[in-house]
């Protein structure tokens, strides 16, 4: 079970306020000699996200927020905004299960009026619809976490692009980016159960563990999406995702992944190099990204061609070779020993 200090620890790292320091000599000889202080912070939770919001609303990713609108949605009691913020909060401060918003989040004075709330939505909830059905006291916050969870998948993957697109093309203005970037492109799968819409399918190999001990492994069916995105190395902050169907191989959207992300970032930021694994690895793409005047490093094995290209690109004096040695135990558990090694090749375009 997470504790209120858990996620307040876990927003305070993941907007990574790392550029204060405390002097408390310092301050009060500046205060002695009624000098000016640059500014006065308070280390709160509510602190920390008024100031972050206001930070989104001063380079013009807060109008993007509140444009946002879920499909379908019948009488609407609570802007749709409001529903989103608040999964953000979510986010930032590491909640785990959706059960626990009442008592780590909705609980919160502070975040819940940032999140548009007042007082007495806050003490006696939105609406009174069944109240009198309910046993036991009533959750803290102004909704239940079923409600937030039912609105909130009726934000369109198309919309979710969208807003994505355009809260990075704000930050590059911002200049939050270095003027030159490199991209990470990665994947992972979002499962679902097979009752969801639209959703597809995929056969995965899973490891199971019997009561012997014995390890063996079985195909499964699993059914939901892919999420594929590209992420900055230095802030981790994406440049560019696209929503898949699970059973879609990641190599036919590179090109959708990389031509956003220089779209986002034009003008203000330059991306300079593209680093991927092989489920991206495909030989037109590589030569795509050549004549985008993009570099790129993959991983690839010593008898492909394009790990003996690079080496001899990096022979003629285009670039270096390096070698990486694994060490790969060989025995029973109790007497492995490191007594091989295996090389892996990095393919590299500069």
């Amino acid at each position: 079970m997470q504790s209120r200090e858990d996620v307040t620890t876990n927003l305070v790292e993941r907007l990574d306020w790392r550029c204060a320091r405390r002097d408390d000599s310092r301050l009060a000889r500046r205060l002695w000699k009624k000098q000016a202080v640059d500014a006065i912070y308070s280390l709160e939770e509510g602190a920390i996200l008024d100031a972050f919001v206001h930070f989104l609303d001063e380079i013009g990713v807060v109008p993007r927020w509140q444009a946002l609108q879920g499909d379908g949605i019948q009488r609407e009691m609570v802007d749709f905004f409001q529903y989103v913020m608040r999964y953000g909060m979510k986010t930032l401060f590491g909640i785990e299960a959706i059960n626990a918003l009442p008592e780590l989040l909705f609980s919160d004075e502070a975040a819940m009026r940032l999140a548009g709330f007042n007082a007495v939505q806050l003490r006696d909830g939105i609406c009174q619809r069944s109240h009198e059905k309910r046993q036991g006291a009533k959750a803290p916050g102004p909704l239940c976490p079923d409600t937030l969870a039912d609105n909130i998948v009726k934000l369109s993957l198309q919309a979710m692009e969208a807003f994505l697109n355009g809260v990075v093309q704000d930050l590059a203005q911002a200049k939050v980016f270095a003027r030159q970037v490199t991209g990470i492109l990665d994947g992972t799968d979002l499962e679902t159960t097979a009752r969801y819409e639209g959703c597809g399918q995929a056969t995965r190999k899973r490891k199971l563990t019997d009561k012997r001990g014995k390890v063996r492994e079985i195909e499964v069916t699993v059914y939901g999406w892919k999420l594929l995105g590209m992420i900055e190395v230095r802030t981790k902050i994406p440049l560019a995702a696209k929503g898949v169907q699970i059973q879609d191989h990641e190599a036919s959207f590179r090109r959708e992944l990389v031509s956003p992300a220089q779209t986002n970032l034009a003008r203000h930021v330059r991306l300079r190099r593209v680093i991927f694994d092989r489920g991206f690895l495909d030989g037109a793409d590589l030569w795509w990204l050549t004549q985008q005047g993009l570099g790129f490093v993959v991983p690839a094995k010593e008898n492909m061609r394009v790990t003996a290209d690079a080496q001899a690109l990096a022979a003629a004096g285009s670039g270096v070779v390096a070698r990486r040695v694994h060490t790969v135990a060989t025995g029973r558990a109790d007497t492995a020993g490191g007594n091989g090694w295996k090389p892996k090749w990095w393919a590299s375009q500069r």
